[in-house]
Parts: structure tokens; C-alpha cells; sequence
């Protein structure tokens, strides 16, 4: 039998939604913790399970974590009906549920030790490697108890994969959620009276979270709603998007193949699959919230860097957020340096051509113009810019300065020699390379590419 949202296990709830507060009290509690997730979408109550939290899927769907929520201590059979039921829903559908959690008062005698084990393999079982024996004999261990009484391999499997337990008691919940912001959000400080406010609200959605999903848009419109005038302190938190696969709770844009050794075996399309994640997760943060930072990993080959940049562009209200060697960069910091960046030239070339080349390095002299016209495959009479500068970027202001004497150099060029595509070569710092990606929305198609075993191999193209 398949898991549906009009079978018997999932109407029974929301056909008797009285008396459901231990579950609305959960969910209402967990809520600051969900918002520091950065992936966290939304949650619904009564859908297939109890709780659904649901969040930005990796391959830009929605992923979810099933939870049933039970105010009591299970009986065995109880709680083997209940994994039975987790089971059943990861099967139906195991690119979308994805994780299971079972929420009791308390756990009996006869399960609990199967919570014990499962509890240390999610602790202290950690801080071991994934592989190791410490791992594998947890693991197993769990396999074994769980066979011993009486359930297939598979099931035992399963828990050690998707399934974690909880326990949970209710009747402090409005009191606990202050401390659960205070823990998870301490940049706010709400007072009291605000506290309590932001507290009824979150429970006046929660309380019709089974007849309508809660959004994480209405829980920040929330917090900003009570934060008034104190708002901006909200407003500039920042989103982090890792460079790496950081688990379904938080945003990623998985990096590692396009700066690693072998990134010369990378076709266009694996380019334009970076594009699309990076404005996938663009778009999911743009209809979530009205925060607008985005906190990206600045180390990277220029054209990654380039692209992330181009993806979360200031045409599309994005503000950047970077750490690049101790020091934090914004995009809404506009002080800018009074000192041109670069040395600007342009060898004559012949009219006509619909393409040039422009070459950006942090030298006083310019190397790469050689190999990039190779790769290129461009005559030598081609238009051509060169932009050199023997000054470093020691702060917000001298990167505005070079970003912004770039980008006015790139349209003058491309505008002057009316050019429908650039070929643009970075040899500098790649955080110059996110913050001009930032800025290059409307130049024109623009090809990228990253020197890699001595040659400049084209990657992204920008349109």
C-alpha cells in the first residue's frame, strides 16, 4: 500500500485537529531552529506525516522530513507501526522523503535501548570518520539488535540511515521558544513584550499549518513585522550558500569538480549545470525571504568566482557578503578608492570583427595575452583589451575602484568596436573576479576561461 495523502494514516489527524497541541507545541518551538536553516522552505501539518518540514531539494525540488509526533510512550508494537509507516513512505517516494523522525514523551523499556543506540551513533559516533571501525561497529551493532527482535535487515538499515528519535515534553513550549530564538538567532534582541508578540504569531500560523502550509516568508515577514523599526538588523543577516554539499538543511552550490585537478575534463554543460543551481538557489532565496545577502565562499578559480557572481548579480538585488583572507567584503559598501585601478590599453585592430578579447591581470606588465589568443581562436588583429595593475586589493574600496574601472572599460570596449560577445581572462585574486561577476549583468555574452595545465580552457559563457 502506498503512502497518500487521503489514506486513513494521514486524515485521521486532520479530521480531529482538536487536541493536537503536542505537535503544534513542537513544531512552534523547532520554528527559530528551522529559520537558521537556510534551505528550510516550509512545514505542514496532517500532509502524509504529523509534520512535514520541507525544504530547497539539491536538484531543485522539495525534499522533506517526516515526522510523527506522539504526546505519550509507545507501546512495541506502536513504535515498530510507526518506523513500518516511515518505511512505507520512504519507499513510495525516496527522492522526496527523506529523513524520518519519530517525537515521544518517552521511549519504554523495550525500545528504548534501540533510541540509546541510535542516539549515540547521531553524538558522540561523529566525531569519528564515516568509514572508520568506530562508525561501522555502531552501525552494525544497531543492525544486529534490530534483527534480534524479530525485523528484517532491511528495516534495521533503514533506521541507521533516515530514522532519528526524539524525546519531547510539551508543557513549556511558549516559555522554551524565547530561549530557542535567544540560542539560535542571537543578533536579535527582542524585548519582552516583543518576544511574547513574535511568539502568538508564529502560534496563530502553526495553529492552521493543516489546512495551509506555513512559509518561511511569513515567518520572516513575522519577524520583521515585530522587529519595526529595528528591522535592518534582520534585513542584513546573511544567507550562507556553502561550496559544498552541506546536508538538505542548508543551501549549497557544490564547487569542488570546477576547481579541482581534473577540472579540464568539464563540458559546457557541466558549466551550464553550475549556472542553473547557482540560479536555482538565487530564486528559491529571492521568493523566501526579503533578505537580500548572501554569504558565498570567495575561493575559488576565476571562473567559478565569476560565475557566482554573475548569478547573484546586483541587477538582481543580490548584496554579497565574502571573506576572502581574513577580511570581510559587501557589495553595500560603495566606498571606492580615488586612484584609477588599472592601466588601460587597447592595441589598434582591424573593424569588423564581432568578437574581442579582454585581459585582466594583477601585474605591471601583461603575460597571458599570448595564450589567450590561442585559446581564444581569434586572429591577432582581433579587438583586444588589456587592463594591468600593480596594486593589490586591501580593502572594500580599492575593490569597488578596480570592479567599477573594469566593468566601465568592458562596456566602453564592447560599445566602441560594437562586439556581440568578450572573451574575458582573469589572472588575479578571485574575489575581484566574484565582485566583477556581480557587476557584469548587461555588458554582452561573455565566454570565461581558467588556466589549467598551462593552456586556457573556455568554461562558462555568461549571456
Amino acid at each position: 500500500m502506498k503512502v497518500s495523502l487521503l489514506a486513513p494514516e494521514s486524515t485521521g489527524g486532520a479530521v480531529a485537529r482538536e487536541g493536537f497541541g503536542y505537535q503544534d507545541a513542537y513544531v512552534l518551538q523547532n520554528l527559530p531552529v528551522w529559520l537558521t536553516q537556510s534551505a528550510f522552505s516550509h512545514v505542514v501539518s496532517e500532509a502524509a506525516g504529523d509534520i512535514e518540514v520541507c525544504y530547497f531539494g539539491p536538484t531543485g525540488g522539495t525534499v522533506r522530513i517526516f515526522y510523527e509526533a506522539k504526546g505519550k510512550q509507545l507501546t512495541e508494537s506502536e513504535f515498530w507501526a510507526e518506523i513500518g509507516q516511515f518505511k512505507k513512505a520512504y519507499d513510495t517516494s525516496p527522492s522526496e522523503f527523506v529523513h524520518f523522525v519519530l517525537i515521544c514523551q518517552s521511549y519504554n523499556s523495550v525500545t528504548a535501548p534501540l533510541v540509546a543506540k541510535v542516539e549515540r551513533l547521531r553524538g558522540v559516533a561523529m566525531s569519528y570518520d564515516a568509514d572508520g571501525f568506530m562508525g561501522e561497529q555502531t552501525r552494525q551493532e544497531i543492525v544486529d539488535w534490530v534483527v534480534s527482535k524479530g525485523k528484517p535487515k532491511e528495516l534495521g538499515q533503514f533506521i541507521v540511515d533516515r530514522v532519528d528519535f526524539v524525546r519531547y515534553a510539551d508543557e513549556q513550549a511558549q516559555a522554551a521558544f524565547s530561549g530557542v530564538f535567544h540560542t539560535h538567532l542571537p543578533s536579535l534582541d527582542l524585548r519582552a513584550r516583543n518576544m511574547a508578540t513574535l511568539c502568538d504569531r508564529f502560534e496563530a500560523l502553526v495553529s492552521r499549518s493543516s489546512r495551509q502550509h506555513v512559509t518561511r516568508s511569513e515567518l520572516e515577514e513575522v519577524v520583521q513585522n515585530v522587529l519595526g523599526d529595528e528591522a535592518q538588523s534582520w534585513l542584513k543577516l546573511s544567507t550562507p550558500v556553502h561550496g559544498h554539499d552541506a546536508g538538505i538543511k542548508f543551501l549549497s552550490i557544490p564547487l569542488a569538480r570546477y576547481n579541482g585537478p581534473d577540472r579540464n575534463q568539464l563540458k559546457t554543460a557541466d558549466w551550464e549545470k553550475l549556472v542553473e543551481r547557482a540560479d536555482g538557489v538565487g530564486a528559491f532565496i529571492k521568493a523566501s525571504r526579503q533578505r537580500a545577502t548572501v554569504d558565498l565562499p570567495s575561493k575559488q578559480r576565476m571562473s567559478a568566482a565569476c560565475v557566482l557572481g554573475y548569478c547573484f548579480s546586483a541587477t538582481r538585488g543580490f548584496i554579497l557578503d565574502t571573506e576572502h583572507n581574513g577580511q570581510r567584503f559587501r557589495t553595500d559598501d560603495h566606498a571606492k578608492s580615488l586612484q584609477p585601478f588599472f592601466d588601460v590599453s587597447q592595441p589598434a585592430a582591424t573593424r569588423g570583427h564581432p568578437e574581442g578579447l579582454v585581459f585582466i591581470e594583477f601585474s605591471p606588465t601583461l603575460t597571458l595575452a599570448d595564450a589567450a589568443l590561442k585559446s581564444a581562436g581569434l586572429t591577432v588583429d582581433a579587438p583586444q583589451l588589456a587592463l594591468t595593475s600593480a596594486l593589490a586589493i586591501d580593502g572594500p574600496a580599492n575593490l569597488n575602484r578596480a570592479v567599477a574601472d573594469a566593468k566601465a572599460a568592458l562596456v566602453q570596449f564592447r560599445a566602441v568596436n560594437k562586439l556581440t560577445k568578450l572573451h574575458l581572462f582573469i589572472k588575479g585574486p578571485s574575489h575581484f573576479a566574484m565582485a566583477l561577476g556581480h557587476r557584469l549583468n548587461g555588458v554582452t555574452a561573455i565566454q570565461l576561461y581558467d588556466w589549467v595545465d598551462n593552456v586556457y580552457l573556455p568554461t562558462a559563457l555568461l549571456t
